[in-house]
């Protein structure tokens, strides 16, 4: 028996609702590869360490992530993000970066899988896109870009962070300090960066938040 487009429709939704994963194994989610003049749009890669990481990112609510280049963990951490905001009525999503500029490129990123997404795949919910932004309204649902600061997160309630590269912010420690409420609070937070001696070494081995 044929399967009805709607049909169709309707299956992913309920599969790509209860794992972010399946959109990526299924090759419909897409990433931007400036480095790759022939082909920079290309299937989000398969790989067991990203499969791994969201497992765990969908149990744990709080995930230190070390990297290094080429891993697409910051793609990984836009796509989770950008699912929660999709899929979830009522979330808040923040993106966080040492700088504006570069949290606005990473909500760029996820507004780039959104619109990539093939069309007839799923029911996309409407958004609006602005400077760091990028907002649900059918859902009430938003993923916000902000550069770190103690003073940037404390006038929010988040559903959900990720910081990018926080070995490398200077304010790293009050940013964190102002997320805590967040996390106490029922809410996740994810940590990204790359391998760096000093407070972000000291998080992923505890033995800064005791």
């Amino acid at each position: 028996m044929a399967v009805s487009p709607e049909a169709r429709i309707a299956a992913t939704m309920k599969r790509w609702y209860s794992d972010p994963w399946a959109a990526i194994a299924e090759g419909k989610i897409f990433t931007l590869d400036q480095t790759d003049f022939k082909t920079p749009v290309k299937p989000f890669p398969v790989k067991p360490h990203l499969k791994h990481i969201t497992e765990v990112w969908m149990r744990e609510p709080m995930l230190l992530i070390p990297k290094s280049r080429r891993m697409m963990l910051s793609w990984l951490g836009c796509w989770l993000h950008l699912w929660m905001a999709m899929f979830h009525p009522g979330r808040s999503v923040f993106i966080v970066s040492d700088k504006e500029q570069k949290s606005d490129e990473l909500v760029r990123r996820c507004e780039f899988m959104y619109t990539n997404i093939p069309d007839g795949t799923i029911l996309k919910p409407t958004i609006r896109s602005k400077f760091c932004a990028l907002e649900f309204p059918g859902l009430d649902s938003y993923i916000m870009g902000l550069p770190s600061g103690a003073a940037q997160l404390r006038q929010y309630t988040a559903s959900a962070l990720l910081f990018d590269e926080f070995a490398f912010w200077t304010d790293a420690m009050e940013t964190l300090g102002a997320a805590r409420p967040t996390i106490e609070g029922g809410g996740r937070l994810t940590i990204i960066s790359s391998a760096q001696d000093g407070p972000y070494k000291r998080l992923v081995f505890d033995e800064t938040l005791t």
